[in-house]
C-alpha cells in the first residue's frame, strides 16, 4: 500500500480521492519541521502547499518518496534541483484558481469603476454621499491588457460581455491566438496610452519588473485606472503613489503587493482610500479553487504512483547516471548556444526554432538534448520554471514549432550543434562545438569564428569597411574597457561581417551609443550592436 503525506491544508475532496484509491493518508498540516524531517523517508508522495518547505535538507531524507503534488501554482518552497537529482515527479494544478483570478480581477474592475467599497465603508462609518461616490460604466471603455495567455484571455472574453473594447500587448504570444478572441496585439506604449483601463497579467521576469513605473503612468490616460492581480513587483508601488498624488491617472485595483503582507509602514497607496482599492492576495483564493486544486493534485498524485506522467510536470526524474555522462558535454553545449541566442535575440517574437547535429553527437538520444536547446531559449524570457518535461508544451502554446535534423559532419571537427532562431524580425544561427579546451562558438549568421562561449561580449553586424575595429578600439580603451579577443568573420571585403570582442567589464549605455554613432559615420550600416554575458 501506497503512503502519501498531506502536509498543508487542502479540502476533504482531495483527501477522498487518495483514500478511495487504496492509499494510506497523514493529513498532518500542523506538524514542525523536525517532525516532518524525521518521518518524511516513509512516505510515497507528498501534497504541499506554500507552508511546506522541501528543500535539499527534507528531500535528501525522503528516500522512498516518488512524487510531490503542489496544489497551486507557485512552487519556490520545492527544490527542483534536489527533486530532479533524487528521480522525484514534480508537478504544480496552474489551472485549478484561473477562474477564481479571473472573476478577481472583473470584480476589481467594476468595483473601482462604481467605488463600491469605498461606499460600503462610508456607510460603515454613518456616512451617506451618493455624489461623492458617483461612478463610471465599463461599456464603451478601452481594457488594455498586459500579458494575454491562460487568466488575461479569459478576462478578455468576459470583459468583451461587458461591451467593453478590449486590446492587449503580449511579445510572446502568437498573434492568430490572439485573433481569435478578436483583441488586436498592440506594443505597450500603444496600449497604455489607449487604454482606459489596464489589466496586469504578466509573470515575474526581469523584463516585466516594475513594467509599470513612472515613465509608463506618465503616459497613460488621466481617466485611466491600473488593475493587478498578477505578481506585485510587477508595478512599482513609489512610482504608483507617485502618479495619483499628482492625479496623472485615476485610480488602481491592487491584490498583490511589492511587500506582503501589506503594512502602513510598507505601502504608501494605502493613503489613497478614496481611490485605491487593495486586496490581501485572494486573486486565486475561493472554495472552488481550493476544492479544484485538492482533487487534481489528489489524482495527480495517484496517477503517478500508477506509473503514469502527470498533467503539468515541473520537471523529469535524473537520466542514468552512465548515459547522462557521456551525453552531458552536448547537453551543455547545446544549452549554452541557446542561452546565448536567448540573451541574443530573445526580446524578439519567436516564431520557430531550429537545432541541427552533426557528428559523433548523433550516437546518444537527441531528446534532451533538444528539449534542453528549447529550455534554454524560453527560461531567460518567461517567468515560468520551464524544464525538459514542459518546455515543448510552453513553445506550442506561444505558437513556437521546432525543427530538428542531423547531418553527417565529415569535416575535422568531431561535434557540430546549429541552432536557428527566427523571429518575426529576421533569422540568426549559431553553431558551435566542444573540445578539451572547452566550449566554442564557430559561426555566427553563418559567418566563421572562434569565440569561447563564456564571459561577457560585445557583438557587432556590419559592413565591412576599413577602421572600424580601430573605431571600437579607441572607444573602449578611452573608457578604460580592456579587449580580451576581437575577432571579425567575413565572406568577402565590403560585404557583411560580423565582430565578436570578449571584454573584461560591461560598458555603459552611453559607450554602446557613441560606438553606434562613430560606426554610423563610417556608413557601415549597423544591422546590429549587442552587449551580452554568458
Amino acid at each position: 500500500m501506497y503512503k502519501v503525506l498531506v502536509s498543508d491544508n487542502i479540502a476533504q475532496k482531495g483527501i477522498d480521492i487518495l483514500e478511495a484509491a487504496g492509499i494510506e493518508v497523514d493529513f498532518k498540516p500542523g506538524q514542525n519541521r523536525e517532525e516532518l524531517l524525521n518521518s518524511i523517508g516513509n512516505y510515497d508522495g507528498i501534497i504541499v502547499r506554500s507552508m511546506t518547505i522541501l528543500n535539499a535538507e527534507a528531500l535528501n531524507k525522503a528516500k522512498n518518496l516518488k512524487v510531490i503534488g503542489r496544489a497551486g501554482t507557485g512552487y519556490d518552497n520545492i527544490d527542483l534541483d534536489t527533486a530532479t537529482k533524487n528521480g522525484i515527479f514534480v508537478f504544480n494544478t496552474p489551472t485549478g484558481n484561473t477562474i477564481s483570478a479571473v472573476e478577481h480581477t472583473l470584480g476589481m474592475i467594476l468595483s473601482l469603476s462604481r467605488n463600491i467599497a469605498q461606499a460600503n465603508q462610508a456607510l460603515h462609518n454613518d456616512i451617506w454621499d451618493r455624489k461623492k461616490y458617483m461612478g463610471v460604466e465599463v461599456k464603451g471603455k478601452t481594457l488594455g491588457i498586459i500579458g494575454l495567455g491562460r487568466i488575461g484571455s479569459r478576462v478578455a472574453k468576459r470583459a468583451q460581455a461587458f461591451g467593453m473594447k478590449v486590446i492587449a500587448n503580449d511579445p510572446y504570444l502568437a498573434p492568430k491566438n490572439a485573433e481569435k478572441i478578436n483583441v488586436p496585439l498592440l506594443p505597450f506604449k500603444e496600449v497604455l496610452e489607449k487604454s482606459d483601463y489596464i489589466s496586469l497579467h504578466t509573470p515575474l521576469t526581469d523584463e516585466t519588473y516594475h513594467i509599470l513605473s513612472h515613465k509608463e503612468f506618465a503616459i497613460m490616460k488621466e481617466t485611466a485606472r491600473v488593475i493587478n492581480c498578477a505578481r506585485g513587483q510587477n508595478i512599482d508601488t513609489e512610482a504608483l503613489a507617485a502618479a495619483l498624488e499628482k492625479n496623472k491617472i485615476a485610480g488602481a485595483a491592487i491584490d498583490v503587493h511589492e511587500e506582503e503582507p501589506v503594512k502602513a509602514t510598507n505601502n504608501p497607496l494605502l493613503s489613497f482610500e478614496d481611490r485605491v482599492i487593495m486586496t490581501c492576495h485572494l486573486g486565486g483564493t475561493t472554495t472552488e479553487a481550493m476544492d479544484n486544486v485538492s482533487i487534481t493534485a489528489a489524482e495527480e498524485v495517484v496517477s503517478v504512483l500508477h506509473s503514469n506522467l502527470p498533467e503539468s510536470p515541473l520537471n523529469i526524474p535524473a537520466m542514468d547516471p552512465n548515459e547522462f555522462n557521456r551525453a552531458k558535454p552536448y547537453i551543455n553545449l547545446v544549452t549554452k548556444l541557446g542561452n546565448f541566442m536567448a540573451k541574443w535575440k530573445g526580446n524578439e517574437r519567436i516564431v520557430n526554432l531550429e537545432v541541427e547535429y552533426g557528428g559523433e553527437v548523433n550516437q546518444y538520444n537527441l531528446k534532451p538534448m533538444t528539449l534542453s536547446f528549447v529550455k534554454s531559449i524560453l527560461e531567460p524570457i518567461l517567468d515560468d520554471r520551464i524544464n525538459l518535461v514542459n518546455a515543448m508544451h510552453v513553445a506550442n502554446e506561444r505558437g513556437i514549432s521546432l525543427k530538428e535534423s542531423q547531418i553527417q559532419n565529415e569535416g575535422e571537427l568531431k561535434n557540430i550543434i546549429k541552432v536557428v532562431l527566427k523571429t518575426e524580425q529576421g533569422e540568426y544561427s549559431l553553431a558551435g562545438t566542444y573540445l578539451p579546451i572547452g566550449f566554442r562558438v564557430i559561426e555566427i549568421n553563418g559567418l566563421r569564428i572562434d569565440l569561447e562561449l563564456s564571459g561577457e561580449f560585445i557583438i557587432v553586424s556590419y559592413q565591412d569597411k576599413p577602421g572600424v575595429i580601430g573605431k571600437i578600439g579607441s572607444i573602449l580603451g578611452e573608457a578604460e574597457i580592456n579587449i580580451a579577443i576581437m575577432q571579425v568573420g567575413r565572406k568577402s571585403f565590403g560585404g557583411d561581417a560580423i565582430m565578436t570582442m570578449q571584454i573584461d567589464s560591461k560598458p555603459s549605455a552611453e559607450i554602446m551609443t557613441k560606438i553606434k554613432q562613430n560606426l554610423d559615420d563610417l556608413d557601415t550600416n549597423v544591422k546590429d550592436l549587442t552587449y551580452l554575458k554568458i
